[in-house]
């Protein structure tokens, strides 16, 4: 009877350690302040952004994917750049995964964020900082919004676009070639009409490792001034 005492204060002495040192983890990992300009280029590229070689296809990737290799572990290839995954953009074609968006996700608390993040088929955490993880949740949490259909106004677009964005893209918006496989310049009125949401994105929170600078917390844009650009932008040619 002495010595199943002895065994069971062991364990409970154990299991104190350890919720002690997970209370601790979880108390160092919220102390850290994510970024979320950042948190939106890591949804983007965040391999990238964080500067991670990744082999092979990720673990969640489905195997009838398209998209096998590097690309498979971008958040945006499952989840979409309009964050709804399957129900969105990427519900058919090449990107198809039949993976759920994140949107609804940014009613989750950090805590779970976290967990869901650094464990598990995930597991973040072998790759990204402490910082990136916590960018990524602020991400998740504040930056997303639901892809609006309503039409921008193009006369106040082409202001905005004059004002922050001709003198790096061009006054034609054909100073960078997204997508060289094809003939001619693929510019910004281009990547406007042939992706919109991946457009907003950009626009709100730049591209991964570039000057590009969010239209949202830079230039301190409206989720309407957003549209008026997007507007402005598919009229290029």
């Amino acid at each position: 009877m002495k010595k199943l005492f002895t065994v069971v204060t062991m364990l409970v002495v154990a299991c104190l350690i350890i919720s002690c040192d997970l209370s601790e983890a979880s108390s160092q990992s919220s102390n850290v302040k994510g970024d979320l300009v950042k948190g939106g280029q890591l949804y983007d590229n965040w391999p990238q952004v964080s500067g991670v070689k990744t082999e092979g296809s990720h673990p969640l990737y489905p195997a009838t994917g398209k998209k096998q290799g590097g690309s498979s572990w971008r958040c945006k290839e499952c989840h979409g750049w309009d964050y709804v995954g399957k129900d969105g953009r990427y519900a058919k074609g090449s990107h198809f995964t039949g993976i759920t968006g994140t949107l609804q996700a940014s009613q989750t608390s950090p805590e779970k964020l976290y967990a869901v993040l650094t464990t598990g088929q995930h597991d973040f955490g072998q790759y990204m900082s402490e910082v990136d993880i916590q960018s990524l949740i602020k991400f998740v949490r504040e930056g997303q919004v639901a892809f609006s259909k309503e039409a921008g106004d193009i006369t106040n677009g082409q202001k905005i676009f004059d004002a922050n964005c001709s003198s790096c893209h061009g006054e034609d918006g054909n100073n960078f070639d997204f997508n060289g496989k094809k003939d001619g310049i693929q510019g910004v009125g281009w990547l406007a009409n042939d992706n919109p949401q991946e457009s907003i994105h950009k626009y709100r929170w730049g591209h991964p490792n570039a000057d590009m600078p969010s239209m949202v917390v830079d230039a301190k844009l409206s989720e309407k001034q957003i549209l008026d650009l997007l507007a402005y932008t598919q009229t290029l040619k």
